[in-house]
């Protein structure tokens, strides 16, 4: 099969030759063969080389684009829409705030298609606090992940402590055996080091030299690590650039939450608070469903923002629930066929001279990889701007911003109040969950309301959360986001 040039450097088919080059110097410092010793680098530089040699040149890209079929040059049924909480913005002279939500549909495909093959390495904590239970449970749950995966899909595992060793080299599912034997390798001690594991779970996912994988790292932990946060998260930015996406569980009350949650978001993933073994059993039920239907997958949002303009927030609402590191690029993650994503932006706009009749938030650009389409890499632009309003009258935003601005006001509470009993204003943050529970009660949530209650009384008698409350507090709120799903197909989604 003849190398398609576009998908050797990564790039769409509209692709400027400023992307091109951008693209070309990133791969050629992957695949250098000074940078690269691998078997496969020196001819995958070659590859590339060719590649940007002929896309950099237009009477040779033009040449090669006569070749394709006209399929390959049609953008994908990938649709966006950006709804805004002030469509006419208001002009006034103190800094104010804007929030626009960003939806992203993927169609279903018309005919049958075939998804790329699935690669989970699990990195299962095995220090002293795993010990008994903990570990039978993850156990059980990696043969239940057995069962749900297909048998050409490959697993891993890797076990850490105070320091790492690969459980279980890539398998194929359907060695089910060999996969079963590796679990009595499970041995509990040690402390709890994060970084070993990742790395070592990286590098058997990168050792896998196929292409169309869908590669994941499922971290699972029930502590802290110490004095390497910040080698872990520049390690997930490396997964990240490599299509990794770091889904984080946490076990019990000891973990870091903070942490995790960035860890997982900077790769497009997800952090969970695991329970118990049935909040395991159903994280992989739904992790590998999702997967199975992927439309679109390393969903990434560069942008660049108007002047006087912050992003202050990012939230995503749908599918997985999970706070964003606000910086370009935004990892989205995965887009589902039939499904949408959709992400609520939080912009501080400071007042300023009024020279133009739009209000210029940001402007961007949405990459994606579609696995259906031979030219894989497509590329959606997008342009987040609004009108001045000068007159008093008022606009109601659209219901889809009403219903996440909501429930986001409640998780946003949880937030404020967590971080005033970190600086000892025990009253305020007492005061901030009291108001929590009531908007609870308000909306039928009383079971939840009587938690939080009783969570702000510990927090007043002992000044600190409880080992249980802060946790489930946050993930309980978080959950409150979840949107419905829609019955409808497309219309429910976009109009």
């Amino acid at each position: 099969m003849e190398q398609n040039y576009y998908n050797t450097l990564g790039v769409p088919f509209d692709a400027t030759q400023e992307e091109i080059r951008c693209a070309y110097f990133e791969a050629a410092k992957r695949y250098h063969p000074d940078a690269n010793t691998s078997e496969s680098s020196n001819e995958q530089f070659i590859e590339i080389q060719e590649a940007y040699d002929v896309l950099v040149n237009s009477y040779r890209r033009k040449q090669f684009d006569d070749t394709l079929p006209d399929v390959d040059k049609v953008k994908p049924s990938v649709k966006m829409n950006i709804l805004y909480s002030e469509p006419p913005y208001p002009l006034l002279k103190e800094e104010q705030l804007l929030y626009v939500l960003l939806e992203l549909y993927g169609e279903k495909p018309s005919n049958e298609t075939i998804l790329p093959r699935i690669h989970i390495c699990l990195i299962v904590d095995t220090s002293n606090s795993m010990r008994g239970s903990r570990l039978d449970m993850v156990r059980a749950n990696v043969q239940h992940l057995i069962q749900k995966l297909n048998p050409n899909d490959h697993i891993s595992i890797v076990s850490f402590s105070d320091r790492a060793e690969v459980i279980l080299e890539p398998t194929l599912v359907k060695e089910y055996y060999q996969i079963e034997s590796s679990l009595t390798k499970f041995s509990a001690g040690g402390a709890t080091e994060i970084f070993h594991g990742l790395k070592m779970g990286c590098d058997l996912i990168n050792s896998v030299q196929q292409k169309d994988v869908l590669r994941q790292l499922i971290l699972i932990t029930d502590g802290h690590t110490y004095g390497d946060e910040s080698a872990c998260l520049m390690l997930a930015e490396e997964a990240r650039n490599s299509g990794i996406e770091i889904n984080a569980l946490g076990i019990g009350d000891e973990w870091n939450d903070a942490f995790l949650d960035k860890l997982a978001a900077i790769s497009g993933g997800n952090a969970v608070y695991v329970r118990g073994s049935e909040s395991l059993y159903q994280f992989i039920d739904e992790k590998v469903r999702a997967l199975n239907f992927i439309c679109a997958r390393q969903v990434n949002c560069f942008f660049e923002l108007g002047e006087g303009v912050e992003l202050s927030y990012a939230f995503r609402i749908y599918p997985e629930i999970t706070p964003m590191v606000p910086n370009s690029p935004l990892p989205l993650g995965h887009l589902e066929c039939g499904k949408k994503t959709s992400v609520i932006l939080e912009f501080k706009v400071k007042p300023g001279e009024v020279d133009s009749p739009l209000l210029n938030i940001a402007k961007g650009k949405i990459f994606m990889d579609i696995p259906s389409i031979s030219i894989r890499i497509s590329r959606l632009d997008f342009n987040i701007h609004c009108k001045w309003r000068i007159n008093e009258q008022t606009y109601r935003p659209p219901q889809e911003i009403l219903q996440a601005m909501s429930k986001l006001t409640l998780y946003r509470l949880q937030e404020k109040a967590k971080i005033d009993v970190a600086k000892g204003n025990i009253k305020k943050a007492t005061q901030r969950l009291e108001n929590l529970a009531s908007h609870l009660i308000a909306q039928g949530n009383k079971e939840f309301a009587e938690s939080v209650l009783l969570e702000a009384a510990h927090i007043k008698n002992k000044q600190h959360y409880s080992k249980e409350g802060d946790k489930k507090i946050k993930y309980g709120t978080r959950s409150l986001l979840m949107l419905p799903d829609p019955k409808k197909g497309q219309d429910d989604y976009l109009p």
